[in-house]
C-alpha cells in the first residue's frame, strides 16, 4: 500500500517511540552476554517491554527456549530440528544453524507484537545479546513508514555490501512490506538450517556462507521498488567492534559489538579469552564516553 502523497509525515527519534526489543540467547555463554545486556536496555529505554528467549530448554521434542515477556512466560519450540553435534567442540555448522534461528526468533514476536505491547504502528527492535547500548537510540523514523534499518558494511576488496543483524529495527502494518519480508526471512532461514547452504570456495577466502544477514540484504535489494524505507546506518556508531587485544571500546560508538562469534564460531577458539567480564566492559565504556 502506498502512502498518499498529502500524508503528513511525522519524524520522531526512536527513543521518543513505543517499540518492543527482543533477543535470544541458545547455550550457556550467551545466556551469560544476555543477562549483561538488558540492564543497559532497561538504562536508556526504560519504557521499552522487552522479550527475552533463553534455551535450549530441556525435555522438549524440538529445539525450545523460554520466553520472558511482560505477558509472562511461555515457550516457544523452533519447527524444525537443529541435529547439533551436542559437544563443547560443537562444529561452525552449529554456530551457523543456531544464528539462522534468529529470523524465526524475530517473525514470532513480530507476529505476537499486540500482545506484548499497545502499539499503534508495529516497531520492533531486535538486539544481539552480545551488544551492549551505550545510549538511547536516536535514529529518526517516519512514523508511519514501512521501515528496515540497520548498520551496513562494504566490503573493501570486493565492494559489495550487506547489512549487519547485530542491530535490526522493523517498523510496518499488518499487510505491508515489512510483515511480507519479515516472514520470507523466517521461511529461508529456518529452511537452510535443515540444509545449510555449501561452504563457501577456499580458494576465495573473501566469500562467507550464506546467512540471515545475507539473506535479509537480498530480500530487502529486492523490494527497492516498494514502499519500504531501508535506513543504512553508519557502521562504526551502531556495530561499534571494540578492540581485540585491549578490549577498549571503539570511540563513539553508541552500541558496543562483543563479537561472540570470535569464542563460538571455530572450534578451536572456545578456550579464547573473550569477551572481556562484564564489568570491565562497562567500566571500558563509561571511560570510553568520558573521554
Amino acid at each position: 500500500m502506498k502512502r498518499k502523497d498529502n500524508e503528513i509525515r511525522m519524524i520522531s527519534r526512536i527513543d521518543k517511540l513505543p517499540a518492543v526489543l527482543t533477543s535470544y540467547a541458545y547455550r550457556s555463554e550467551y545466556i551469560r552476554e544476555i543477562d549483561g545486556m538488558i540492564p543497559t536496555v532497561r538504562e536508556h529505554h526504560p519504557d521499552w517491554p522487552i522479550v527475552a528467549g533463553r534455551g535450549p530448554m530441556p525435555d522438549f521434542d524440538m529445539p525450545t527456549l523460554e520466553v520472558e515477556s511482560p505477558s509472562g512466560k511461555c515457550h516457544w519450540s523452533l519447527p524444525v530440528p537443529l541435529n547439533l553435534d551436542g559437544c563443547r567442540e560443537a562444529s561452525e555448522k552449529d554456530w551457523a544453524k543456531i544464528a539462522l534461528m534468529k529470523p524465526w526468533w524475530i517473525g514470532e514476536v513480530w507476529r505476537n507484537l499486540r500482545s506484548f505491547a499497545q502499539l499503534p504502528h508495529k516497531r520492533l527492535v531486535w538486539l544481539d545479546a552480545d551488544a551492549r547500548w551505550n545510549g538511547p537510540l536516536d535514529i529518526e523514523l517516519d512514523q508511519h513508514a514501512e521501515v528496515i534499518a540497520a548498520p551496513w558494511w562494504t566490503h573493501p576488496k570486493t565492494h559489495e555490501d550487506h547489512l549487519c543483524a547485530g542491530l535490526l529495527i522493523f517498523q510496518g502494518r499488518d499487510g505491508g512490506v515489512v510483515d511480507t519480508i519479515i516472514e520470507q526471512f523466517a521461511q529461508q532461514c529456518t529452511g537452510y538450517i535443515q540444509n545449510l547452504p555449501p561452504d563457501p570456495p577456499s580458494d576465495h577466502p573473501d566469500v562467507t556462507r550464506e546467512d540471515d544477514q545475507k539473506v535479509l540484504t537480498g530480500l530487502i535489494k529486492r523490494a527497492s521498488n516498494c514502499d519500504l524505507v531501508s535506513l543504512k546506518l553508519d557502521y562504526h556508531k551502531y556495530c561499534g567492534i571494540p578492540d581485540y587485544k585491549s578490549g577498549v571500546p571503539r570511540p563513539g560508538a553508541l552500541i558496543d559489538q562483543w563479537m561472540m562469534n570470535e569464542k563460538m564460531r571455530l572450534p578451536q577458539d572456545r578456550d579464547r579469552n573473550w569477551p572481556p567480564p562484564e564489568e570491565a566492559r562497562r567500566r571500558a565504556a563509561r571511560n570510553n564516553s568520558s573521554v
